[in-house]
């Protein structure tokens, strides 16, 4: 289990992140949905000063091992990508059916409140306890990043890490650029082989 630090935020540390979606609604399920943080976590690396470790999207969370650079501030880059995320992916669900596109704006549209006035919808909830890490510390940075990656083992979307498209895994696992920009940390790499070769070893002895 992950160990959390409760501490103010430092708006340039680097951080765990997870953005859960409003009532945990299964929006990710098409690749429509998906590409627009595709696109936007790449925009946010190239234009906004995001610094991105590590990433993985499900179907209604997204986990984020991120900092941003010196001249922004991390508080910032979340906001405004929770805010751009919610505006495209709510244009997106007006091509829905009627029946769903109904469904899911209603669940978007209950966090704002009734008296919200100009409030527009939006599909995240708020972040989640961030976590605090050590980029400094490749076994500390591989602990997290080993985490997120078997996200979509656990629950059994794919049989390895580095099958699954919409995460960093195949970025670190097979050495082959994923679909957003990554910066990889001195020492991580490494750190990620000892830790799967000290479970085949644990494999190997108790399996015999």
């Amino acid at each position: 289990m992950l160990d959390k630090k409760v501490i103010p935020i430092d708006e340039h540390g680097c951080y765990f992140l997870t953005l859960e979606t409003v009532d945990m609604v299964d929006v990710f399920t098409k690749p429509v949905y998906k590409q627009i943080v595709v696109h936007t976590l790449n925009h946010f690396v190239d234009n906004k000063g995001l610094v991105v470790y590590g990433w993985c999207l499900m179907t209604n969370r997204l986990y984020l091992i991120a900092q941003a650079q010196r001249h922004v501030l991390l508080g910032d880059i979340r906001k405004g990508f929770k805010q751009f995320t919610s505006e495209k992916i709510i244009e997106a669900i007006h091509s829905e059916p009627m029946e769903k596109q109904s469904w899911m704006l209603q669940r978007f549209e209950k966090p704002a409140g009734l008296f919200s006035g100009h409030k527009k919808p939006g599909c995240w909830k708020k972040v989640k306890d961030p976590i605090l890490i050590d980029c400094s510390n490749p076994d500390s940075m591989a602990e997290h990043l080993e985490f997120i990656h078997n996200a979509p083992v656990k629950e059994r979307v794919v049989q390895y890490p580095a099958d699954y498209y919409y995460s960093s895994a195949r970025d670190y696992v097979d050495g082959i650029s994923g679909l957003v920009k990554i910066t990889k940390p001195s020492g991580v790499e490494q750190a990620l082989e000892a830790m799967e070769n000290r479970k085949s070893s644990f494999k190997v002895k108790y399996n015999r």
